[in-house]
């Protein structure tokens, strides 16, 4: 995951419809409208099963009718809205002509609207409409409210979340886990000698840099200031190294100039740190703080450099090669 997924065109991203409903046939009639609609569409014939696909996280609309087996599609609603997961799938009842009632019942129990049926296919894509244009502003202020605002790295709540979660991963399943801490090296004095503007351009490419290396489940977040640090799930220490490395060089090779055309040279310094010491295990923290000791034994000794945690010498830079 990097930055570049902060920044994605939403209008541009499929809408995931789950429909749940008893009857085969009206199922396979309501799936192929929706699909037919433009939207993506999974199916379910009872609210268990539904349940267990919403919390995979991957639906945006939900859309049920109200008896669809032992639970009902009303207490599928009550349990979606009750989890903080789930709670901002756009739900929508199908409920039977003139059953007031349930109408009613549907709203209590968390549906944000209803469909009558017989369903009428011209009313329920105009209602998909309405409900895709709120999912979409809802996942606009989600982003806006994970991003750094500047950069379009993930912000540092955004990072730590993702980073307790791959941590949390990584001791279950027990695989490697490592961060690399990133700072500019004399960024004060690029601000002070060019100004902030050419200091926020240099902020802005420095993060276009790091995350064209990066892979897709990796997060590259903004901690503060010039100072980044990049996840590298499923990485050991040494390809963590090799992948900072790969970072150290496309920020030493970026091109900034001024306005007035003045070249602004940038390096930046490098500390990695990993999870596979037993004593880091479940301590996101304290990676960071790790990694953060490495950062600063890089810049003590030149700067410019990539230093490995647990390291006392490092003349040489981790050779070139592809992290996994």
């Amino acid at each position: 995951m990097t930055s570049a997924d902060f920044q994605t065109d939403l209008s541009s991203e499929a809408i995931s419809v789950l429909i749940c409903e008893s009857s085969s046939v009206q199922l396979r009639i309501l799936s192929e409208a929706v699909q037919q609609a433009g939207y993506s569409v999974q199916t379910a014939n009872n609210a268990e099963d539904s349940l267990k696909l919403l919390n995979l996280g991957t639906v945006d609309i939900f859309l049920t009718g109200i008896e669809v087996g032992a639970v009902s599609g009303l207490e599928a609603c009550w349990s979606l809205k009750a989890n903080t997961e789930t709670e901002s799938v756009y739900t929508i009842v199908i409920t039977a002509s003139g059953e007031d009632r349930r109408l009613e019942e549907s709203l209590d129990a968390g549906a944000d609207d209803f469909i009558r049926k017989p369903v009428n296919m011209t009313e329920l894509r105009a209602r998909l409409r309405a409900a895709s244009r709120l999912v979409r502003m809802q996942k606009q202020f989600k982003r806006l409210a994970e991003t750094d605002a500047l950069t379009g790295a993930a912000n540092r709540r955004a990072f730590m979340q993702y980073l307790e979660l791959r941590a949390e991963s990584a001791t279950r399943d027990d695989i490697p886990l490592s961060v690399i801490m990133i700072d500019l090296d004399h960024f004060k004095a690029i601000n002070d000698t060019h100004g902030h503007a050419a200091g926020d351009t240099v902020l802005i490419q420095t993060v276009q840099a790091v995350q064209d290396c990066l892979r897709d489940n990796d997060m590259l977040g903004r901690l503060g200031g010039e100072e980044f640090c990049v996840i590298l799930p499923g990485a050991g220490l040494f390809s963590a190294g090799i992948a900072a490395e790969r970072i150290r060089a496309a920020v030493e090779s970026m091109t900034i100039s001024t306005d007035e055309g003045v070249k602004v040279p940038v390096t930046a310094s490098l500390g990695v740190a990993s999870l596979n010491n037993g004593d880091l295990i479940c301590a996101p923290d304290v990676l960071l703080q790790t990694a953060d000791a490495a950062l600063y034994r890089a810049k003590d000794t030149g700067r410019n450099k990539v230093w490995l945690d647990g390291a006392e010498e490092q003349d040489d830079a981790p050779q070139q090669q592809q992290a996994g």
